[in-house]
């Protein structure tokens, strides 16, 4: 009997180490989503000239309809995807007339990707110009699938996240949202 009672406490005492560490990082990425401004920030300006070091802040993306910001790092490391979104170092840059992709966390930073909708809207904001784009598309692909680092014609913005949303480890599959460019906005320097 007393071996049974050890297990029982020690499997409620797991369950209640388990609930904290969701809570908490739930909350660290709540937190962080509801940031000021990006642009009010110290941020370096993103040209061809410029090039990203891994782990430097580039932008942040923006979810109006859930009144969410998530900063954009350069890179796509664990380390990086602990901090919000990661950048796909040879994808083009916010801007250019081509595919910029971004990578985040199914659980974290990107969870939000499930309740988008056909036609939202996403802005990228960088130290000089907001870029707003319009969802097009959603698709599931392998894990193994490199469709998305195709270059594009056009400024097209690329999410990608683990799927399912709900798997419990290495999910086999990627979710993928597509979004096209449909206006630039310069940011006032005060």
């Amino acid at each position: 009997m007393k071996n049974r009672t050890k297990l029982g406490l020690f499997l409620i005492l797991v369950g209640v180490l388990m609930i904290l560490y969701v809570s908490t990082s739930y909350t660290k990425v709540e937190s962080i989503t509801r940031q000021p401004s990006f642009h009010q920030g110290k941020q370096r300006v993103l040209s061809k000239l410029h090039k990203a070091q891994p782990g430097e802040k580039i932008a942040a993306i923006i979810i109006p309809n859930q009144n969410k910001r998530i900063p954009v790092y350069e890179g796509t490391s664990a380390e990086i995807l602990k901090k919000g979104a990661g950048h796909y170092q040879k994808s083009a840059l916010p801007g250019e007339n081509n595919n910029v992709i971004l990578s985040g966390h199914r659980d974290t930073f990107f969870r939000f990707l499930k309740d988008l909708e056909k036609n939202d809207s996403l802005i990228l904001e960088t130290t000089e110009k907001e870029y707003e784009y319009k969802i097009t598309k959603f698709s599931v692909v392998s894990s193994k699938d490199k469709t998305i680092l195709t270059p594009k014609p056009r400024p097209v913005l690329t999410l990608t996240t683990c799927y399912p949303f709900s798997f419990i480890g290495n999910a086999p599959k990627r979710y993928i949202v597509t979004a096209e460019l449909t206006q630039t906005i310069d940011i006032m320097k005060n």
